[in-house]
């Protein structure tokens, strides 16, 4: 099974755009870190991702002092400033796994290592391509992706454009 590890951006989407139940349907392997966890602030947030942390179909890894030391002296070479990224950084070197993010240093860094990643977009297709949710319900999760201006616009409505079968 594939090991996916998510920041914490990409988990906000996808509550926000109503996806977190169908992404944790997907056969991945879904993993975060303890300081991820912690950066959910609001109540009714980390109560959802602790309903799929309980049922086991979340892995929160924790660091100990040694591996937060690490991930602070981490050699990167784009400006990755939050403790929070570089976690998720050195559990996916230690891992070799898929990374979720939303972060552009932490996209670009984990390019450079040769990892692969992906954003709140590439979730959606994979739900789309997994057969769960309809179109309309497809649509609106775009939608609500849609109110976060760091996600590339025209990237939503052509996948959009795939889902509704429209090439107009």
């Amino acid at each position: 099974m594939i090991i996916i590890i998510t920041d914490t951006n990409v988990f906000i989407d996808l509550i926000q755009s109503g996806a977190l139940d169908y992404f944790f349907q997907l056969p991945y392997d879904i993993r975060t870190t303890d300081l991820v966890m912690e950066e959910v602030k609001l109540p009714e947030q980390q109560s959802m991702l602790e309903k799929f942390r309980s049922d086991g179909r979340l892995t929160v890894l924790e660091l100990d002092a040694g591996e937060i030391r690490a991930a602070l002296e981490l050699q990167t070479q784009t400006a990755l400033n939050r403790i929070t990224d570089r976690s998720v950084l050195l559990k996916a070197i230690h891992l070799q796994c898929l990374v979720l993010s939303g972060d552009g240093a932490l996209r670009k860094e984990c390019e450079r290592r040769g990892l692969r990643v992906h954003g709140s977009i590439w979730v959606i297709r994979e739900i789309w391509q997994a057969g769960f949710g309809d179109k309309e319900i497809l649509s609106v999760m775009l939608d609500e992706l849609k109110h976060n201006s760091r996600l590339p616009g025209h990237e939503l409505e052509k996948l959009r454009r795939e889902i509704t079968g429209d090439n107009a």
